[in-house]
């Protein structure tokens, strides 16, 4: 089509009933995390080995080292992403605190094994949502009580004091760099 200045002019298309409406391709190429500058790098293996090396010192003497798989994954949180709100406090302690009483008391109804650790992992999950304090790693604290059943008068503290400490390291460690961490306490 041409108006009366002799441009050509597209006609607006409105798409037929049959023709179904094209839907957004999938994305081939995923997206990347910004490339760290190897001073951050290095910092976050340097503090995530010295924060785990306290925790397994402090696991081998009480005999309670099944903590050291959940909380290995919250430092590699903390340090590898000091601004999510996933590495906070609130989210750190409170998440895995939130679990491990979720679990402790599936124990006390004589529940334990596999299945209930399905139950107690989606129970837990369920509240740390609702309180939001979500901390994935804390969901493997919750299937690590169900599975090997802990004394709560021994395991609780170390817990506690576990996820305290994590914290404590990466402050030091952001400290020592001149960092902001935490970025909010609650």
């Amino acid at each position: 089509m041409t108006d009366a200045s002799g441009a050509t002019k597209t006609a607006d298309v409105v798409p037929s009933e049959a023709e179904p409406t094209p839907q957004p391709q999938p994305r081939l190429r995923k997206h990347h995390l910004p490339r760290l500058p190897p001073r951050t790098i290095a910092s976050a293996a340097v503090t995530t080995s010295v924060g785990l090396a306290v925790l397994v010192a402090l696991g081998a003497l009480t005999h309670q080292t099944v903590l050291v798989p959940p909380l290995a994954a919250t430092m590699a949180i903390v340090t590898a992403t000091p601004d999510s709100p996933l590495a906070q406090p609130r989210h750190v302690i409170g998440g895995h605190m939130l679990s491990c009483l979720v679990c402790f008391g599936v124990l006390a109804l004589g529940w334990h094994g596999p299945w209930a650790a399905v139950v107690g992992c989606g129970i837990a999950c369920g509240l740390v949502l609702l309180l939001k304090t979500p901390h994935p790693p804390a969901m493997a604290t919750a299937v690590m009580i169900m599975l090997t059943t802990p004394s709560a008068t021994h395991f609780v503290p170390l817990l506690v004091a576990g996820a305290v400490l994590l914290v404590a390291v990466q402050m030091v460690s952001a400290r020592l760099r001149r960092e902001v961490y935490p970025t909010s306490w609650w």
